[in-house]
């Protein structure tokens, strides 16, 4: 069998990151002064004439989305689709990601025999937290920079406050790789680095952070922001027919199948890039030769 390493190649630096706040801070200013920005707004934007004012200055557009399953499907096509957008803004995930939390915990609740709440052991936080971690999977593809912001929480540990965290399912952190934590300190904004993959970002750095765009493009060039987006070419109608009949005539088990898809940082076939479907076909495909061929 045939060794899968090969020498690395380095891509063009998009900046993403998870950033999270306080109210009053900053957040959606910061997100707001990204030029060409795809705004995914889940808190009511559009009744703020000043944010509205900066995202029309900014050549940027606006989608009103509360669900989790609909921001999902809206970046599946920014991901497939040609383009002039620059940066992805998803302001809150903190709403969506308890939206449908306490959506669960009511449908729960019912289905239950007994007396609850349908929050036992967290639950009603399964579905949301896998939907996060799915839309973690595909922003990681997406040749696009990406801020998601979050609200801010306490963090404890045996009952003992830490410190603070972002309100939301930290597999979103995990898969965008730096989180960004905003404080006000008397009328400025300081940007506390918590997590960074960018060398010109440094882990527990406190920056000023007033300007924040400036900043970004003065730390990582500003052709970061300015690069064209180049649409990912996914499955097509013909690759998913072929996969799901070998799916069936070979019994493909699920488990081996889930993880075939999640090393293609996708969660369902129909999220696969066509070359990544027809590498799964040869699989299957060398698969069933073998076992007609025995």
């Amino acid at each position: 069998m045939a060794l899968k390493a090969r020498k690395p190649i380095v891509k063009e630096t998009r900046f993403k990151a998870v950033v999270y706040a306080n109210r009053g801070v900053g957040k959606t200013h910061l997100c707001c002064s990204f030029p060409n920005t795809y705004f995914i707004d889940s808190e009511g934007l559009s009744c703020h004439p000043h944010f509205v004012d900066m995202l029309i200055k900014n050549n940027s557009d606006l989608a009103r989305i509360n669900e989790l399953s609909e921001i999902i499907a809206e970046v599946k096509t920014l991901l497939s689709t040609k383009h002039d957008y620059k940066t992805l803004v998803i302001d809150s995930i903190t709403f969506p990601f308890h939206l449908l939390s306490n959506f669960e915990a009511e449908r729960l609740a019912k289905k239950s025999k007994i007396d609850s709440e349908g929050t036992e052991f967290g639950a009603n936080m399964a579905k949301a937290k896998r939907q996060v971690f799915e839309l973690g999977m595909l922003l990681s593809r997406l040749d696009m920079n990406v801020i998601v912001t979050a609200h801010e929480k306490t963090k404890y540990t045996d009952g003992k406050e830490l410190g603070k965290m972002s309100d939301v399912n930290d597999k979103i952190e995990y898969a965008l790789g730096s989180v960004i934590n905003l404080k006000l300190i008397g009328n400025d904004v300081k940007a506390f680095i918590e997590k960074s993959r960018y060398t010109q970002l440094q882990r527990n750095e406190f920056i000023d952070f007033n300007n924040g765009y400036e900043i970004l493009c003065d730390k990582l060039g500003k052709q970061v922001f300015t690069k064209e987006s180049i649409a990912e070419t996914l499955a097509t109608k013909e690759q998913l027919e072929e996969a799901r009949r070998l799916i069936k005539v070979l019994s493909v088990p699920e488990e081996w199948l889930n993880k075939k898809i999640a090393s293609c940082r996708a969660s369902s076939v129909d999220q696969l890039s066509e070359k990544d479907m027809q590498e799964l076909i040869n699989l299957m495909l060398n698969r069933l030769n073998e076992k007609e061929a025995s």
